[in-house]
């Protein structure tokens, strides 16, 4: 993941590019979490900014957007949550499995601008061995996001509620199209997504879900871990929409997820 710097370079790229999901049902009975402090404060925020020339030789630094992540809800999962072959991990018993539910949400743009790719990045120190990594493939139609949960027992799946979205009516329906949605785990370097926008499916600002298993050790009592992002803001000018890359200027932004004792 870059930050912008004061001359508009950027940092090195991470080699993958990552892709947002649309948010999911409300869930109950998480067993701990990171979520916003009682004044709404997200847990962690990554404003973006693109850099403009002006007269001469100057250029100044214009917020472009941004990514929040609002919060982290942890459940407690076990092996039996998984198919047989998971089931029979090696090792399994000196481990605890712990599901992350990460919820996003882009920042509205200024008029005539729009989103085109959207990427965030998580680093957890240390950084553990991911069992599972949710969306990890390109999920355009409703039969892909039925097929989300798949991998879960159907009690996972159905708390979990990947997949769904309410209408103002407050009714539940599928979700007809996607943004294109892909998932990397690069290990010690951190894992994420990119959402990147598809005719039908466009990156607007709303919440965005995503999920991932951890193996832990039994006593963990935590986690630690940075959020990153950075995007691809188009503006329309003359009638074209020009893309320029949109990233931070400060470094990763820092949060905790407190976990239970394990009974």
């Amino acid at each position: 993941m870059s930050t912008m710097t004061e001359d508009g370079s950027t940092g090195a790229d991470s080699p993958e590019w990552l892709r947002f999901l649309r948010e999911g049902s409300p869930v109950s009975g998480h067993r701990g979490s990171a979520g916003p402090s009682a004044d709404g404060v997200a847990v962690a925020v990554r404003d973006l900014f693109v850099g403009e020339s002006l007269l001469g030789d100057r250029s100044r630094f214009v917020q472009e957007g941004g990514v929040m992540l609002l919060k982290v809800d942890n459940y407690r999962v076990t092996a039996a949550d998984f198919p047989g072959m998971a089931a029979r991990r090696a090792g399994s018993e000196r481990r605890r499995l712990e599901l992350l539910k990460f919820t996003f949400m882009l920042r509205e743009l200024p008029a005539g601008r729009r989103y085109e790719t959207a990427r965030v990045r998580i680093v957890l120190r240390p950084q553990p061995p991911l069992m599972l990594l949710r969306p990890h493939l390109t999920y355009t139609d409703p039969r892909a996001a039925r097929g989300f949960g798949s991998e879960f027992r159907p009690a996972l799946t159905r708390l979990l509620g990947m997949g769904d979205k309410h209408t103002r009516s407050g009714g539940v329906g599928r979700v007809d199209r996607l943004p294109v949605v892909t998932g990397v785990d690069e290990g010690p370097a951190g894992f994420g997504w990119t959402f990147q926008a598809q005719d039908g499916a466009p990156l607007v600002p709303q919440r965005a879900q995503t999920v991932v298993v951890a193996e832990l050790p039994l006593d963990a009592l935590g986690l630690a871990g940075t959020f990153d992002a950075e995007a691809f803001v188009a503006r329309r000018v003359a009638g074209i929409h020009e893309s320029r890359r949109a990233l931070p200027r400060t470094p990763p932004a820092t949060f905790t997820v407190a976990l239970p004792t394990v009974g």
